[in-house]
């Protein structure tokens, strides 16, 4: 069955679901609350819809209870056992009052947990004004989940005591650290000698007035109790609503990960980020401790326009046009993006620490971003000395306009493009890297897969009844048949995955990269909440649900869920000795099997003989490559970092626990340098576009820079190239 016919399924079963509701809620109770109201067609369409809908019994209570705690307080800073026994009464009734729509549960926590914040906060103002011991030889653990809930309120000021501790130790140890590295003239066993001695000699003024330890914890105290004091601002200001969506995300995310409840705001970014474009500043950001990093200046966005915007820029404050700025050290990344993001023509300062230690105020006008590195590119590659010349497709995501906003651009068409302008080129062979790809569009991936071979079968999709439905390409002509490597690693999902598998089962192509891709085999549809709730207007807008309805199947009969796709050569990675991707979610669902189906074809494909000879050749060249060798060491180092929770309280020993962390990292910061032997170069058809465009150029140097590093290219050529021999070829 094609794209065409399952879209009809499933509109069919939208059509039900709303006949369902007029049957379910005919009309809905003048008193009943929004979150009433919610609640019962969120319920409905998971009970209806979803893929494995969950019984609502006294395990489903146990999962809410456990799971919608951690999300209140997660850290375990806020509740003591006295909330959380007041709290189980509710445990083993959670699903009673699901069915009947009722929040017993809800109701006491969020009570509980204003009550808890006031608290906490209470302690805090208390505990920052303490005389920490940095000779002290505890040690505070990051990992909560190391430790239970604290027995009562001295043990929650203790609890406290020692994370704020942490807090100035971290604050005093890393502005030591910024001093040195600005080559200031200072002895640092000194600075930590003062330190200390000060503090020691405030504690012995019993009485006194104001702080008399070093000004370099004096400056490190009143950062922290700015930074926290801010961020419990933040923390009393979340509103009942907040919590309830996050009450009502809880029972969704139970079903599968994948699964949730998106308000109206929330499903405009998601819209957003699946255009690849947005209104606001052009830059990527990432958490570094407790401040937020610029990681990109996108090139051609508002900041590169604007210009003073650099890489790793700490960004300490935020200001709307006509505000006052916000301290945002300490916010999630999610909340500094949601700030300084917003509408075309409209102003946001940022005040940003260089790296020379040097702060200075950016003011930027926002304007829509393009994200053209989101969209697919190619280039000529390759080795020095040797004749082959390989075509190279970066995919990003299987990217779709979604309401008919923007440039209209979708992955399919972008990709005909790129195999037209490499085959009027007269490559030697291919690689598609779906490295990092997220997934996007079934319909793209589906008839994209026709680009490569005939009329077939690419994936099975089943609802939670009935047959599988078995999708086919609709593509007259196949555009490329010559010698194919997919590369992919273990953030390639869903879309990526179906398209690496369909390619591997018709032994197509030649899948290369980690251990295995991500592992998501599911597929999720948008419902919009509003168009249950006819004339409901009170109530609107409610926002929609995003449900698992169906998973994906290879044509072989087994699903990429959980175990996502094995690569036919593996390359080792920096994740090499870590378990990521779907079966790292605690509610993921479970890899299954169906039967197969009949597929086959007629174009270029490679044998088993084929697969183990660059099998063998690869990982020969891997073993004696000493980049690939540090590689591995770094993946280990990572690896053991993942489970090292605990920092010393000392300040001695904290200062050489950051040293020797840096230090190792160190090791492994310029790993990949440009690769002199791997020759690039743009399509000829692309030249007269880039140069047309400064901020293309610019793109388009940072593209390139990027694949002369890469030696996971470098080593997807050589397999090409031993492919291109044609040993064990079967045309």
């Amino acid at each position: 069955m094609n794209f065409r016919n399952i879209s009809l399924s499933i509109a069919a079963v939208g059509i039900s679901l709303m006949f369902l509701a007029g049957q379910v809620f005919p009309d809905m109770n003048s008193n009943a609350s929004k979150e009433n109201v919610l609640l019962q067609y969120v319920m409905t369409y998971l009970d209806r819809i979803h893929f494995e809908p969950l019984e609502l019994n006294e395990e489903f209570s146990h999962m809410v209870f456990e799971e919608y705690l951690n999300r209140l307080d997660g850290n375990k800073r806020y509740f003591i056992e006295e909330d959380i026994r007041e709290l189980e009464t509710y445990k083993n009734t959670i699903h009673h009052e699901v069915q009947a729509h009722t929040f017993g549960f809800f109701e006491r926590a969020n009570q509980l947990m204003e009550k808890a914040v006031d608290r906490a906060n209470t302690i805090f103002t208390e505990v920052i004004e303490t005389d920490f011991d940095f000779d002290s030889k505890e040690y505070y653990d990051l990992d909560s989940d190391n430790v239970e809930y604290a027995a009562d309120l001295d043990e929650l000021r203790e609890r406290w005591l020692k994370f704020v501790h942490f807090q100035v130790l971290d604050e005093v140890v890393k502005k030591m650290k910024r001093a040195e590295n600005n080559e200031e003239e200072i002895d640092m066993d000194e600075m930590i000698s003062e330190a200390k001695e000060n503090v020691k000699e405030r504690s012995e003024l019993s009485g006194s007035d104001g702080h008399y330890g070093s000004p370099l914890i004096s400056d490190a105290r009143e950062n922290v109790r700015e930074r926290i004091a801010t961020w419990f601002e933040r923390v009393s200001k979340t509103t009942k609503e907040d919590r309830f969506n996050n009450y009502i995300n809880t029972i969704s995310n139970l079903h599968d990960p994948h699964t949730g409840y998106f308000k109206p705001k929330d499903k405009q970014d998601f819209d957003m980020r699946m255009s690849n474009q947005l209104e606001g500043i052009g830059a990527r950001l990432t958490s570094e401790g407790d401040y937020v990093k610029i990681v990109e200046v996108v090139p051609g966005g508002p900041a590169w326009k604007q210009g003073d915007l650099d890489p790793n820029d700490l960004i300490l404050k935020v200001a709307q046009e006509g505000e006052d700025p916000v301290d945002i050290t300490g916010w999630s990344l999610d909340d500094v993006v949601s700030i300084i993001r917003g509408p075309k023509g409209t102003k946001v300062t940022l005040t940003v620490r260089k790296i020379g230690n040097k702060e200075e105020e950016i003011e930027i006008t926002r304007d829509v971003v393009v994200f053209e590195e989101g969209y697919a590119r190619s280039a000529i590659l390759e080795r020095e000395g040797l004749s082959a010349s390989v075509g190279y497709i970066n995919l990003p995501s299987f990217y779709f306009n979604i309401g008919g906003g923007g440039d209209g651009r979708n992955s399919k068409d972008d990709v005909r493009q790129e195999l037209l302008k490499l085959r009027e080129e007269g490559v030697d062979g291919i690689i598609l890297d779906l490295r990092n790809n997220g997934g996007g569009s079934l319909n793209d991936v589906v008839d994209m897969s026709g680009f490569f071979f005939e009329e077939g079968p690419v994936v099975q999709v089943k609802s939670r009844t009935g047959e599988p439905l078995v999708l086919s390409h609709k593509e007259k002509e196949v555009i490329y048949d010559g010698p194919l490597i997919v590369m992919v690693n273990s953030f390639s999902a869903s879309a990526s995955e179906i398209l690496a598998a369909a390619l591997q089962d018709y032994k197509r192509a030649i899948i290369v990269g980690g251990k295995s891709t991500f592992g998501k085999g599911t597929v999720q549809r948008f419902y919009d909440l509003d168009r249950m709730a006819r004339g409901n207007n009170e109530y609107k807008p409610l926002g929609e649900l995003k449900v698992t309805t169906q998973k994906f199947y290879r044509v072989n009969g087994g699903s990429t869920q959980l175990k996502g796709v094995i690569p036919d050569i593996v390359f080792p990675d920096n994740f090499h000795y870590m378990e990521i991707g779907e079966r790292d979610y605690d509610y993921a669902m479970e890899w299954s099997e169906i039967e197969p189906v009949d597929y086959g074809q007629n174009v270029w494909v490679v044998d088993d003989h084929l697969i183990k000879y660059l099998h063998l050749r690869s990982q020969q060249r891997i073993s004696e490559n000493e980049i690939f060798e540090r590689v591995l060491e770094n993946a280990e180092r990572i690896s053991q970092l993942r489970e090292e929770s605990l920092r010393p309280l000392n300040m001695e020993e904290y200062r050489d626990f950051l040293n020797v962390r840096e230090s190792e990292a160190e090791e492994y910061r310029n790993l990949f340098q440009p690769l002199e032997c791997l020759l690039t170069r743009n399509i000829m058809a692309d030249i007269e576009y880039i140069e047309a465009d400064s901020s293309r150029i610019a793109r388009n140097e940072s593209f390139m820079e990027n694949l002369q590093k890469d030696i996971y290219i470098y080593e997807s050529l050589a397999i090409m190239d031993d492919m291109i021999q044609g040993v064990g070829v079967k045309k």
